[in-house]
């Protein structure tokens, strides 16, 4: 997917409780191009993209990391608010938004040991069509005293970062070029020195838990599991370290060795030794199960997902498959438009999707499935707490539309929509400027998706001999396919031959 500097309507990956580290790609938390309702032109695509990002600590971020070379300064402030004013899910309080770039900037001058109170506060005094104009004066006094030790776009995005707090919503967020970087690699497959797992600190324990090991990767050789506890990194202890440390800490060149140690429930302390590779991993991978059940799991919605998806199923049909389950465990979101990909190759042509509505812009927009045909298998959905955003709009969608049963645990409950506006240096804002719903009109914000038939699974049994998640939905989906006409079953080429994977070509 080509880069954009205007990236229209992202969802986003990922979770504040997952973070979702993929250390080989980088975050768990999405798309693909998806037209938006009026087909007749062409020309109007939209982006729908991922969902969150665990931000770096502070200290990760020094001044030497920016570069002032493509003119990053407060005016930035200035186009992030009207952005902002514009598209934001809610009010903008202009009075808040710029205490919270003071405090970002405050937060930047301590990690250079310069006195964070030489940032004055904006007294309540000052009229709110003068806010901004303080703000400038702010910023300006500080390059003028310490334009030899601050860099101005490392101050630039210390105050956008403190705006992005103020509004109190766990989705919007500055990126730092580095990190959008990382977030574009992830999206892209991966493709850089890892050992192949993903990661999510426990909103409770705080605990660094693996969450997936990708097959064939080193960790997986070595005997790493999903559930494992990483306690120590080379030797130093994670105690307290967030996603993004660990990631650094984890990730690095290919063949240079690396140690974990990991608590694992009833056998204790192990270490793991193991080299780093080059990790890539499809998003979505397939295996045929006993009794012509076609198993399908999608780790993220990234760039490539609607392909891969629609390869996938194809060769399952062709090895005979008659009754499809779709695992959506652990995947944290990625792109909106990903999802419309692969409920595209599920629905008839014009089957709704999903809405997505921003009562205080007026924004009201639905989006279709662009397929040809109907699928004419039975399809059944695993899902559990860690399914989020993209996968909740695919659940709900295969649900509302195909009757598909949920079997699992309660989805996450992420259904506002986040764009990604792409500044010049590299970097990007991510803010929420929407909610989404199901074909049938459900918000399922903060409440999730309810499963059909709930069945409560540690994460640590996922594809093992004890994943009674995955037998249950095999137990349902043979009984959909007992009932299945068998008139119907034998349409099986025709099902696909006619369907594009991507109606917009390249973006």
């Amino acid at each position: 997917m080509k880069k954009y500097y205007f990236i229209f309507t992202l969802l986003f990956l990922g979770i504040g409780i997952i973070g979702g580290i993929f250390i080989g790609k980088a975050f768990s938390p999405a798309i693909p191009a998806v037209e938006a309702e009026n087909k007749a032109d062409k020309n109007n695509k939209v982006a729908l993209s991922i969902d969150s990002l665990n931000l770096p600590d502070k200290n990760l971020i020094s001044d030497s990391d920016f570069d002032d070379e493509f003119g990053v300064d407060i005016t930035i402030i200035d186009k992030c608010l009207g952005m902002l004013k514009e598209e934001f899910l809610n009010e903008i309080d202009m009075r808040k938004v710029a205490t919270g770039a003071i405090s970002g900037m405050r937060e930047r001058l301590k990690s250079l040991k310069i006195d964070p109170k030489e940032v004055q506060d904006i007294p309540n005094s000052v009229p709110e069509k003068e806010i901004i104009n303080t703000l400038h004066k702010r910023y300006e006094y500080i390059i003028s005293k310490y334009g030899n030790k601050i860099k101005e776009s490392y101050l630039s995005y210390g105050a956008l970062r403190g705006m992005m707090n103020s509004l109190k919503d766990p989705y919007s967020v500055a990126l730092e070029p580095k990190q959008y970087k990382l977030l574009n690699e992830h999206m892209a497959g991966g493709n850089y020195g890892g050992i192949g797992i993903y990661l999510a600190k426990d909103k409770t324990t705080g605990k660094l838990t693996v969450l997936y090991v990708i097959p064939k990767s080193p960790a997986s050789r070595v005997g790493v599991k999903s559930g494992d506890v990483i306690v120590k990194i080379n030797g130093e202890a994670c105690g307290n370290m967030d996603l993004e440390l660990t990631s650094k800490k984890i990730r690095g060149t290919q063949g240079t060795p690396i140690s974990l140690l990991i608590y694992r429930e009833n056998e204790g302390l192990k270490e793991f030794k193991m080299n780093r590779e080059k990790i890539h991993e499809d998003s979505v991978t397939s295996s045929m199960k006993n009794g012509k059940i076609g198993y399908i799991k999608i780790s993220v919605f990234g760039e490539d997902t609607g392909k891969e998806f629609s390869d996938r199923i194809k060769k399952l049909e062709n090895e005979g498959a008659m009754g499809f389950i779709i695992d959506l465990r652990n995947n944290s979101g990625g792109y909106v438009s990903a999802a419309i990909d692969v409920c595209s190759c599920l629905m008839d042509s014009g089957s709704l999707i999903v809405s997505v509505v921003n009562p205080r812009t007026g924004r009201n927009e639905v989006y279709r499935a662009y397929g040809n045909k109907k699928f004419e298998y039975p399809i059944v959905i695993i899902a559990n707490q860690n399914s989020a955003s993209a996968s909740e709009i695919t659940a709900g969608a295969l649900r509302d539309i195909l009757s598909a049963p949920v079997i699992g645990q309660k989805t996450y409950g992420k259904a506002v929509v986040q764009t990604i506006k792409e500044l010049k240096d590299g970097g990007a804002l991510k803010f929420t400027v929407a909610k989404y719903l199901t074909p049938k009109g459900k918000d399922i914000d903060k409440t999730g998706i309810i499963p059909d038939y709930e069945v409560k699974m540690d994460i640590k049994y996922i594809n093992t001999n004890d994943d009674i998640q995955m037998d249950k939905a095999r137990s349902v989906l043979k009984g959909l396919m007992a009932k299945q006409p068998s008139e119907s079953l034998k349409k099986k080429k025709e099902v696909f031959d006619d369907r594009p994977v991507d109606p917009l070509g390249d973006l």
